[in-house]
């Protein structure tokens, strides 16, 4: 088994549990996972994140930063391969080495981590004010639907082929402009390719909680640190669709991941 661990999942009985069940069995952190763990006392913090995970290194699959992984090819063939960071998996057993002198206070990796607290503070407060704008998008996005298929997201229901097919469509509307205006997109696309590329499996993603949204009265009353959480959720879950499934105690999340997982198979087979 090979499953995506969301933050809330680093330090838990249930991580450890997995990773002792087999040897066979991997734990996939994300750079997310990364950004979120280095809050508050960097060096503690992320070594405390990483505690389970440092017990047993040989089982850690560490993605490549999901600007990399945007760029990435479709192809059905190598998918899973293609997002894993070779280099820093091989070496995960290392850098476990090195977070225990930072522990010790060994100054240079000590720097090292500071500089990626630093880097990713700024990002995630690049999501928390794209959050505030994002409100009112998401909003339109769901005109598409009717009250009684609102109502049906509300209630937990199975969708419609209609509700898929209106979806998709947005889909395709939304991660076509990201295609568009993105820096980092493949070189080349087919239409078979792209539900596996993370630019429209995370658009689906972000299109379902609109739509979650929509259904519970909107996006325009939810904060925006609750709208930048849920976008970071976004990316534990596609990510997770590359690979057996999410580890998190996000009952919404979860929610999030088992409908992606559905619509996918539904719309792509």
């Amino acid at each position: 088994m090979q499953m995506v661990v969301d933050s809330n999942q680093l330090q838990s009985p249930r991580l450890k549990a997995f990773l002792e069940a087999s040897t066979t069995n991997r734990a996939i952190l994300t750079d997310y996972a990364a950004m979120e763990a280095l809050q508050g006392d960097v060096v503690r913090s992320f070594a405390n994140g990483m505690s389970i995970a440092g017990q047993h290194p040989n089982q850690i699959i560490v993605l490549k930063t999901t600007q990399a992984i945007c760029q990435l090819s479709g192809r059905r063939a190598g998918l899973q391969r293609r997002l894993i960071d070779k280099s820093q998996t091989s070496e995960f057993p290392e850098f476990v080495r090195k977070l225990k002198l930072a522990e010790s206070g060994y100054q240079p990796m000590v720097e090292e981590l500071l500089k990626k607290a630093k880097d990713a503070n700024d990002q995630l407060h690049k999501m928390l004010a794209d959050a505030v704008s994002i409100a009112p998008a998401f909003g339109d996005l769901t005109t598409g639907f009717t009250k009684e298929e609102r109502r049906i997201v509300r209630d937990g229901e199975m969708f419609t082929m209609k509700m898929i097919d209106t979806l998709i469509k947005l889909v395709i509307d939304v991660s076509g402009e990201i295609f568009r205006t993105h820096p980092k997109t493949p070189p080349k696309l087919t239409y078979e390719q792209l539900p596996n590329t993370f630019i429209f499996r995370n658009s689906l993603c972000c299109c379902l909680l609109a739509l979650d949204w929509a259904a519970s009265g909107g996006a325009g009353g939810v904060k925006s640190h609750k709208i930048r959480n849920d976008m970071i959720d976004s990316h534990f879950v596609t990510y997770a669709t590359y690979f057996d499934g999410l580890l998190s105690n996000d009952a919404k999340a979860m929610r999030l991941y088992n409908r992606t997982k559905w619509v996918l198979e539904a719309a792509f087979g």
